[in-house]
């Protein structure tokens, strides 16, 4: 509920300050209208896959399961092997998947892109909001719909262990790998020209996936389905949400704003 109140609170925070000239209100009105847009093209897109579209998702569904059936050997692995550099990695990686710590940082980037008139920064920020919420969102309904202990709870790692539902079974899928993942592609795309940002966008998203596992908060396979699910949710919204780009204007006063799908 708390990073719930997070993403609202972040939300109003980068809309706030939207007072650009009329064609970047524009562009405002056509990213929100993009949200139901691109919900309805998530639900339709099974209909229009290609072949390598069904390969792709029947070889994440192959990979998981068996991931799911290594969950108990992989986690005794993570445990058997931890030590005291371990447990300062772990906790960088929590800490960058924790939505408190890093959702502000989206704010302040997108208010640092409105600032300083850069609208390729003000586009990260707006497309990372957008990844973080549909991916996240996602990621809560089959957390409490599959009903999973966590690891350190040792009751297993099967599904709907229990008679009664409780939101203490909320272990799959891991919330902070979907959050990182959702976001890493979205910088790895858009900072793709610099060479080093894709590599480390991605070395922070799999920090964030072993951290959960190192400190037994989720199963293996709990990670890899976080990571599936922020990965193409972020995919999904990089070709479904209008961005801005500047172009030179004819005009002696100042910038044109254009947006494009």
């Amino acid at each position: 509920m708390k990073l719930r109140l997070y993403y609202t609170i972040s939300l109003l925070i980068l809309f706030y300050f939207c007072n650009l000239n009329a064609q970047s209100k524009n562009y405002y009105r056509d990213y929100l209208l993009s949200y139901p847009q691109t919900a309805i093209t998530a639900v339709n897109a099974p209909g229009q896959w290609e072949p390598n579209d069904w390969i792709k998702a029947g070889s994440v569904i192959v990979i998981g399961s068996s991931i799911y059936l290594l969950d108990e050997d992989i986690r005794a692995a993570i445990v058997r092997n931890r030590n005291s550099v371990t447990y300062k990695i772990a906790d960088t990686g929590n800490f960058i998947g924790d939505g408190r710590n890093t959702i502000p940082l989206i704010a302040i980037t997108w208010l640092g892109g409105y600032a300083f008139d850069s609208p390729k920064t003000q586009d990260t920020a707006l497309l990372v909001t957008k990844s973080m919420l549909f991916a996240n969102g996602l990621t809560t309904v089959l957390k409490y719909s599959t009903q999973r202990y966590r690891p350190n709870k040792n009751r297993g790692n099967s599904f709907w262990n229990g008679n009664n539902f409780t939101h203490h079974r909320d272990s799959f899928p891991s919330g902070h790998t979907t959050f990182v993942w959702s976001i890493a592609p979205v910088l790895a795309e858009q900072y793709k020209d610099t060479g080093w940002a894709p590599p480390l966008a991605y070395g922070i998203a799999c920090l964030t996936g072993y951290s959960r596992m190192h400190d037994e908060k989720h199963w293996p396979s709990d990670v890899f389905a976080g990571a599936a699910i922020g990965y193409f949710t972020a995919q999904l919204v990089l070709k479904t949400t209008p961005t801005i780009f500047v172009t030179p204007s004819i005009e002696p006063l100042g910038i044109q704003f254009s947006w494009i799908y």
